[in-house]
């Protein structure tokens, strides 16, 4: 289903944050993997990119908590990035998970192209975009172009300033704007249709009923950052919030199926 039709069902949108990151390696193609196939409509991931310009899918601005080497992503080359394991952490984002063994022998860090070669069209895609030197940037927007994501997946931005920069070298791109220095409100909502939004990603703590119904109104497409229980799940759903982004797509996706039945 294309990102329109999802929102347009009817139905609460799941979007896996990280992949399946409460059961598998964040941000990595197994948990891509293993998320699709749970049910996820939407999957999330961030990229960064190396020393070398390579587009990679990595959260943090160092490779120290979630592999077994040190240092900041935009100082290691790609070479050297392949070189560790990627497992070391597993479990919800928000959870002290660090282990002391990789949990899968092997598991390196995906690059861009080869995230957008695994999920294809199985799902769409929220890409959370940190790497925003100009290089960068192109190399994204070009991919994003390629692989022709213009109805499957939108690009995540930090500030408006950001998203102009998209805007300048691919107009067509569908872009989120977080600006989360300010409040998520109605005031900042109706800046972000002003600006030109179609997607937007409130806090759950910013979020109340009045505002699920304002990006209504609005004719903006939601999901709520974030949501790892049922009955926080079955919370968003009653305030008739659109979409959910988990750590535990399992959970929602037999929420949404309860919520439903």
């Amino acid at each position: 289903m294309t990102l329109e039709e999802l929102f347009e069902s009817g139905t609460t949108v799941a979007t896996a944050h990280r992949g399946f990151c409460g059961k598998h390696p964040e941000n990595t193609l197994p948990a891509f993997d293993n998320a699709i196939k749970a049910g996820a409509d939407i999957v999330e991931f961030d990229i960064r990119s190396s020393a070398d310009n390579v587009p990679v899918i990595l959260h943090d601005e160092t490779v120290d908590r979630t592999s077994n080497g040190t240092g900041k992503v935009c100082d290691l080359t790609y070479a050297r990035l392949k070189e560790l394991n990627f497992s070391y952490w597993v479990g919800p984002h928000d959870q002290q998970c660090r282990r002391d063994e990789p949990a899968t022998p092997g598991l390196t860090l995906p690059t861009f192209r080869q995230t957008l070669e695994l999920i294809g069209k199985r799902a769409c895609m929220n890409i959370q975009v940190y790497a925003v030197n100009q290089n960068a940037l192109e190399q994204i927007c070009g991919l994003y172009r390629e692989f022709d994501l213009f109805r499957h997946a939108y690009l995540t931005m930090t500030t408006f300033e950001q998203a102009q920069r998209v805007r300048a070298i691919d107009p067509e791109i569908e872009i989120c704007v977080l600006e989360r220095q300010h409040r998520t409100d109605a005031a900042m909502l109706r800046k972000m249709k002003d600006f030109g939004l179609t997607y937007v990603q409130p806090l759950f703590g910013d979020l109340t009923p009045g505002l699920c119904e304002e990006a209504r109104r609005l004719g903006l497409r939601s999901s709520v950052f974030y949501s790892n229980t049922d009955e926080r799940n079955r919370l968003l759903i009653s305030w008739g919030q659109q979409g959910i982004m988990t750590d535990c797509i399992d959970v929602l996706v037999r929420t949404i199926a309860g919520a439903t039945a």
